[in-house]
């Protein structure tokens, strides 16, 4: 019998995305509840990000905090 290969999931919880980018899960919804949020899509019920809307969330933040003078 062959064993079972361990896959790395290529998504994040809402958990481990609020760890990884170190900010409050109160911080996540709200940022979605303004449209700023990163893309997600439901597992069962439960929210998934990708790596890819990751990316895509943290380089809208930059470019955001670039235009106000932040960065």
């Amino acid at each position: 019998m062959e064993a079972i290969k361990f896959i790395p999931d290529p998504t994040l919880t809402v958990d481990e995305f609020c760890i990884a980018e170190k900010i409050s899960k109160a911080q996540l919804y709200l940022d979605w509840k303004r449209g700023t949020g990163p893309d997600f899509f439901y597992n069962g019920t439960h929210r998934r990000i990708s790596h890819e809307a990751r990316q895509r969330w943290r380089t809208a933040r930059e470019q955001a905090a670039k235009g106000a003078g932040h960065v």
